[in-house]
């Protein structure tokens, strides 16, 4: 995720922290008494121990995960929570079900642990007081217990909506099960908006803005996947590229951008692919160095790459998790296309409710090696 930093690892599984908490963490150190009760470093603190509670509930899930073989890149904390970000989330909806129990389980027992700690000494835990001036202990168990609560609540994107789904998705398609998980998800972003603005609570009406967009962005994300279907790389690369020798300059890769409707450009060394440079890369260089720079000075060698039989889903996933918009096709080690994420974006637009098996990678043109 853009703007964030890896601040360490759990289990293997990197932990970063996003610009914003860092942000979060300057607001609550001047203001934090008009916001959470409490400010200055001890506002800090509790912001701090509050987030190590929302790790070990996206740690939960992500150990869950990986139980299944699910691949976890790495868990985000964000002002409105946490993020375990998997490439490939799970298709089995029973695996969805007991990945997505996992962090409100999770949450209820540490909440119970804190519990326990507090009563030893002497103190209780009010879930109608989440104020940090009574027992530290106390409090954290209450926030770990509303964690997990409001977690379950059918609302998509949250954990409860992926219950929900993984639910619907045992006697409906995804998609439809998908389809009805965003639309209960986005009825309950509505109502907490409204709610917010009666209560005057921004923080309520930042999670339901993230609510509904997150239910949208999923629903649409379903879609592209469902259209992509069966596909391969072959069938939506482009054939007709044009891929530049490592001499070339910026100038000569100006000329080609300008000339065509090509904005990623394979770099071509005795028929071997040793390069990419992206449409930003071509811009950037030109506004540094000028027209006469190399792209060797620009390419980037380490990019995902594809052959014709990889699925076209996987090959979205690639683009997802590198940031980057084309992703070369090979064929025994030789560049024989370009995927970009406009010809995904046309897949989708084609095959959108409608089958396109017609749709089969024909014969491969000759690439052009400038």
């Amino acid at each position: 995720m853009r703007w964030s930093f890896r601040i360490g690892s759990i289990m293997g599984i990197p932990v970063k922290v996003h610009l914003t908490f860092v942000l979060l963490l300057i607001l609550i150190y001047f203001v934090g008494v008009s916001v959470i009760g409490i400010g200055g470093l001890a506002g800090v603190v509790f912001v701090v121990l509050v987030f190590a509670s929302v790790v070990f509930h996206e740690l939960s899930h992500s150990l869950v995960a990986r139980h299944y073989g699910i691949e976890v890149v790495d868990i985000t904390l964000l002002p409105i929570g946490g993020v375990a970000r998997m490439p490939n989330p799970p298709e089995n909806p029973t695996q969805e079900i007991l990945i997505s129990v996992a962090g409100p389980a999770a949450s209820m027992i540490l909440g119970f642990s804190l519990w326990f700690f507090a009563e030893l000494f002497g103190t209780g835990v009010s879930l109608r007081d989440l104020s940090v001036e009574k027992s530290l202990l106390a409090q954290l168990a209450a926030v770990n217990f509303v964690l997990a609560i409001f977690n379950l609540l059918p609302a998509f994107p949250m954990d409860g909506g992926r219950i929900l789904r993984g639910f619907l998705a045992l006697y409906l398609s995804k998609y439809t099960a998908t389809r009805i998980a965003v639309g209960v998800g986005q009825v309950f972003a509505i109502l907490l908006f409204f709610l917010g603005i009666f209560t005057m609570n921004f923080f309520m009406l930042l999670i339901a803005l993230f609510v509904y967009l997150g239910a949208e962005a999923e629903e649409r994300y379903s879609g592209i996947m469902l259209s992509l279907g069966e596909a391969s790389a072959g069938a939506a690369m482009i054939t007709h590229i044009e891929a530049v020798s490592p001499d070339a300059t910026l100038g000569d890769l100006a000329a080609l951008f300008t000339r065509g409707f090509q904005s990623d450009f394979p770099v071509v060394d005795d028929r071997r692919l040793v390069g990419l440079v992206t449409r930003d890369m071509l811009v950037n260089g030109l506004h540094e160095q000028g027209p006469s720079a190399p792209i060797t000075s620009f390419m980037i060698k380490d990019f995902a790459t594809a052959v014709e039989d990889t699925p076209l889903t996987e090959v979205f996933h690639k683009m997802q998790n590198t940031g980057i918009r084309a992703v070369p096709v090979l064929r025994g080690g030789e560049l024989k296309g370009l995927v970009t994420l406009e010809q995904i974006g046309r897949y989708n637009m084609l095959c959108s409710g409608y089958s396109c098996e017609f749709l089969h990678p024909g014969k491969s043109s000759k690439v052009v090696a400038q």
